[in-house]
């Protein structure tokens, strides 16, 4: 949880991230890789990837966004992808995107994972970012779970997950209980849309918890998808159609 690993990326999504412009950002003590893609003066959409994720994993969209008239910027996290490597946490990146997203302000969002939790991170404490969409491609629900899995996954005692506990919540400076995507959602007044587009056979962030947070703010539907795991769906053609439909002029 502090030391992600990097996933190796497939030759076209390789392919797809060459073709981008490529910066490096200070920010504490890493260097931060930066993408971008398009034109200037055109609206700007930001990808968010998840844990263990790298910008490069947006890649199938990423040609979807730029034939629609959008420019595309997107990040690898602290100690992911192309950025420099070093102890970090799983909503360090959240805080990172707030000093860069408040100064283009995107008109469309679209995150995967854990990206989603650092999205609504971002958006729950600067209420001003109006957002016309928000895609969602998978999301957890809650955070308690998924130190529960790790916990039983590595056989930890109650006090080592205790304090565990507390250093989520030292990080986060919330409780473990209030670390709820649901609770975070309810709470956002800058989305005027949102789309959750999760694969009923994801095995990593089972279905269920996407439909609850799917409930829980206004003017979002989410989409579920057949036979796609948590990281194909990323891939797949269904999600480029979805992109494509919701960002063509017309439906913008």
């Amino acid at each position: 949880m502090s030391n992600p690993r990097t996933r190796k990326l497939r030759k076209s999504e390789e392919k797809v991230l060459n073709e981008s412009s490529i910066n490096n950002i200070k920010y504490l003590n890493f260097e931060i890789a930066k993408y971008e893609w398009g034109i200037e003066n055109t609206k700007i959409a930001l990808l968010v990837h998840g844990w263990e994720g790298q910008a490069g994993n947006f890649a199938s969209v990423i040609n979807v966004l730029t034939k629609n008239n959008y420019k595309v910027i997107a990040y690898d996290a602290p100690s992911h992808g192309r950025s420099s490597k070093g102890s970090t946490n799983m909503f360090q990146f959240s805080d990172f995107l707030e000093t860069e997203v408040l100064n283009f302000e995107p008109h469309l969002i679209i995150s995967h994972s854990f990206g989603s939790v650092n999205t609504a991170t971002l958006l729950r404490k600067n209420p001003s970012l109006k957002i016309p969409l928000w895609v969602l491609v998978t999301t957890p629900h809650r955070f308690i779970m998924r130190v529960n899995e790790m916990s039983n996954h590595f056989g930890l005692n109650s006090k080592t997950k205790n304090e565990l506990i507390k250093r989520i919540q030292n990080d986060t400076q919330e409780n473990i209980n209030q670390l709820d995507m649901a609770i975070y959602c309810s709470e956002l007044i800058n989305i005027e849309k949102a789309i959750i587009v999760h694969s009923k056979k994801d095995k990593v962030l089972p279905i269920e918890g996407a439909r609850n947070v799917s409930k829980s703010f206004n003017n979002c539907s989410i989409i579920e998808l057949n036979n796609l795991g948590h990281y194909a769906i990323l891939w797949s053609k269904e999600l480029k159609e979805i992109v494509d439909k919701n960002t063509t002029a017309k439906n913008v």
